[in-house]
C-alpha cells in the first residue's frame, strides 16, 4: 500500500493528537516523516517523541519525499504557510480556519485549483462517528424532511484567552475558533447557506489578564473579534436555522446542535468532539439515543487529513474539502458583514455536500470491519 508522506508544522498543544494517532497506526495512510516549528527546540522534541526528523519549512517545502504538510499553526499563520507549501507543490491539510481575511481564503482555494493540489480543512470532526451518524438518520428520512436547525454555544475565553491569546485577536474569537464545528457539522448534512443576517456584539473590549505566572500578566488587551454572536441563516434547501455563541459567559461549556423535521427531532453532541451520544425524538416520544452508525468515536483528529490521502490516491474529491471549508468560512465573515452593514448577506460560494463514510466501519479489523477502510 502507497503511504502518503506528511510533514506538520505547528508543534503546538494540538500537535500530539495528530502524531500521536498517526504515527500510532490509526492512519495506516500516513506516514509522519517531519514537523516544523518556529521555535526549533518544540520541533526537535516532537521530533524525538514520534520519531520523524525536525526541519525547517524551507526544509519540508524543497523535500520531494514529502508528499503533504499538515498546518497546525496559529490562525494568522494560515494564509502564509499554506500558500508556501501550496507554491512548492504540496498538498495541504490545514487546522480550522482556512485563513482570517475572506480574500486570502479565496486566494488559497484558486491557487489550489491552479497547481491541481488538494487543499483540505478542519474540523475533520464531522467525519466522526457522531455527526456521521446524524448525517445517516437524515438521510435515511428518520425525522422526515428537515425544516429547521439550531446552534448554539456558550463558553468563556477572558479565561481561555489569557493563556491562549490568538483567541483575542482578529480571526480567533469563538465565531472562528468554534463556529467552524457547527456550521461545518450542519453544512455537512445540511448542504449550502444561501443566505445571512446577524447581530453580534463585543462585551468589555478592554480587559486586563490576571493569570498569574502568565508571562503578559497584569497587561492591558482588547478583543478584536465579537464575543456575542446571533444569526439567523437561510440554506439553500430551504432550511431555516439560527446560530447563538458566547464566550462572555461561564466557564463551563454549553452546546446545542439540533434539526428539526416534518416528523422528528434531531439532537446532536458537541460538534468538536467525535463520538458524543446522538438522540432522535418522534411524536409523543421521549427522546431516544440513537446507537452510533460509524466509526471514529474516539479523538480522531487527523482523520480529515488520512481521508484526503486517502482520495490523492484513489483520484477522487476529499470530504474536508476547501469548498466546503471556504463556504463555512465566508458564512462567518457574512456574519459579521451583516452585523457591521446591518443587512441580509448573500453568500457567493456554494460546494457539494460530502457523502457520508460508509457505515459500519467501526473496528480495529479483527472480526469488525476496520474504521479507515471507510476512509478508502
Amino acid at each position: 500500500m502507497k503511504k502518503i508522506r506528511v510533514a506538520i508544522i505547528g508543534c503546538g498543544s494540538i500537535s500530539d493528537i495528530y502524531m500521536s494517532n498517526i504515527t500510532s497506526g490509526k492512519f495506516q495512510i500516513l506516514e509522519l516523516a517531519a514537523c516544523s516549528d518556529l521555535f526549533p527546540a518544540a520541533a526537535q522534541a516532537k521530533a524525538e517523541k514520534y520519531g520523524c526528523k525536525a526541519m525547517t519549512t524551507e526544509e519540508i517545502c524543497a523535500d520531494p519525499t514529502i508528499d503533504m504538510v499538515i498546518n497546525l499553526t496559529i490562525p494568522a499563520a494560515h494564509y502564509p504557510v499554506i500558500k508556501q507549501c501550496l507554491e512548492a507543490g504540496k498538498h495541504v491539510f490545514s487546522e480550522k480556519m482556512i485563513a482570517v481575511e475572506l480574500w486570502q481564503g479565496k486566494e488559497l482555494v484558486e491557487l489550489a485549483n491552479e497547481k491541481g493540489l488538494y487543499l483540505g480543512v478542519a474540523p475533520d470532526t464531522f467525519l466522526g462517528a457522531s455527526v456521521q451518524t446524524a448525517k445517516y438518520i437524515v438521510e435515511s428520512g428518520l425525522i422526515g424532511k428537515p425544516v429547521s436547525c439550531r446552534a448554539s454555544i456558550s463558553r468563556n475565553y477572558g479565561i481561555y484567552g489569557e493563556f491562549l491569546t490568538h483567541l483575542c485577536k482578529r480571526g480567533g474569537g469563538i465565531g472562528f475558533d468554534m463556529g467552524g464545528y457547527y456550521l461545518t457539522a450542519l453544512a455537512a448534512i445540511l448542504g449550502p447557506v444561501k443566505a445571512v443576517s446577524a447581530f453580534t456584539a463585543i462585551n468589555e473590549p478592554d480587559r486586563v489578564n490576571t493569570r498569574i505566572g502568565a508571562p503578559n500578566y497584569g497587561q492591558e488587551y482588547k478583543l478584536e473579534d465579537a464575543n456575542v454572536i446571533t444569526a439567523t441563516m437561510q440554506y439553500e434547501s430551504g432550511v431555516l436555522g439560527t446560530l447563538h455563541m458566547n464566550s462572555d459567559c461561564i466557564l463551563d461549556e454549553t452546546y446545542g446542535l439540533e434539526i428539526y423535521g416534518t416528523e422528528g427531532i434531531l439532537y446532536m453532541g458537541n460538534p468538536n468532539e467525535f463520538g458524543n451520544p446522538v438522540y432522535i425524538k418522534k411524536t409523543l416520544s421521549d427522546k431516544v439515543e440513537f446507537p452510533l452508525t460509524h466509526g471514529y468515536a474516539e479523538n480522531s483528529r487527523g482523520v480529515g487529513a488520512a481521508e484526503m490521502a486517502w482520495s490523492i490516491v484513489k483520484g477522487r474529491k476529499n470530504r474536508a474539502s476547501k469548498e466546503m471549508a471556504f463556504h463555512v468560512f465566508e458564512l462567518m465573515h457574512g456574519i459579521m458583514n451583516s452585523a457591521e452593514t446591518g443587512k441580509v448577506v448573500q453568500l457567493e460560494s456554494t460546494f457539494e455536500t460530502p457523502a457520508g463514510l460508509p457505515s459500519g466501519y467501526m473496528g480495529d479489523g479483527g472480526w469488525t470491519r476496520k474504521e479507515e477502510s471507510a476512509l478508502a
